[in-house]
């Protein structure tokens, strides 16, 4: 048996023995718990769901089987946040950020990633200080909006970040909140955009090629127990006051920030 195909390599082995039942309920709580967070901000699900799952199936295993997870709750997300995304908005940004993500996975490999995560952890950090110290003023600026030019800028930026580095994807809260978005259409449109990142990085990394049928039938279980957790954060978003949301978003940003930079900091 190759190294890819043996469980405990991948720390399965809790899924073959007595403590099956256990383990897959920790999973599915994790799951559950990483959909509604991540359905709630638009971003942070699947930090959460690699903290909560790499001690139950094994650090080398949480790339492949999240991609299969990662899949289904944005296809979810979609569904359920649908009348609310703007499909303007999300067009724009996704015409840029789809070839810049492509671009950005292709040259994952010789990218100096440890720096970017540095300046990107620094950058978001900030970011998010400058947000809530300033949250009257930008609020009542205009100049802090992003414009059709901005937005397609920002979103090349975007894609190319999100294909080159690890957890880019909170990138694009900060970029669709400048562009006018808030509450259920940022969440939606955040995940109409994630979902073809999602499929972009698929094809050009080829990580299908990397899954084994028992981390698919994870991934697909992962990706099901999400599923509520999308349903049950559609319900609490359109009771939720706008500044609670937003403390969450920067809450999220700031998350993000901090995994640039342990990313970075990791020899």
């Amino acid at each position: 048996m190759t190294a890819a195909a043996d469980p405990a390599t991948f720390g399965l082995a809790g899924f073959a023995g007595a403590g099956f039942a256990a383990t897959a309920a920790l999973v599915a709580l994790a799951a559950f718990l990483a959909a509604l967070f991540s359905a709630l901000t638009g971003s942070g699900g699947a930090i959460i769901l690699s903290l909560a799952l790499a001690p139950l199936i094994g650090v080398a295993a949480l790339v492949p089987t999240l991609s299969v997870a990662l899949l289904i709750t944005h296809v979810a997300r979609v569904v359920a946040f649908r009348h609310s995304i703007d499909r303007s908005a999300a067009a724009m940004m996704a015409g840029f950020a789809v070839p810049g993500c492509a671009f950005g996975a292709v040259i994952y490999a010789w990218l100096p990633e440890r720096a970017i995560a540095a300046v990107l952890g620094v950058f978001l950090l900030v970011l998010v200080i400058v947000k809530r110290s300033l949250a009257s003023r930008i609020a009542a600026s205009r100049l802090a909006r992003l414009g059709p030019a901005g937005l397609a800028g920002a979103s090349g930026l975007f894609g190319v970040l999100s294909g080159a580095t690890i957890g880019g994807g909170v990138l694009a809260l900060p970029i669709l909140g400048a562009a006018g978005l808030a509450g259920s259409a940022l969440v939606a449109t955040d995940a109409a955009v994630g979902l073809m990142l999602q499929l972009t990085k698929a094809i050009v990394f080829g990580g299908a090629a990397t899954l084994t049928a028992k981390l698919l039938g994870l991934g697909l279980l992962i990706g099901l127990c999400m599923i509520p957790g999308v349903t049950l954060a559609k319900a609490l978003l359109v009771r939720m006051p706008l500044p609670v949301h937003g403390l969450m978003i920067d809450g999220v940003i700031a998350l993000g920030a901090l995994g640039f930079i342990r990313q970075a900091l990791k020899g």
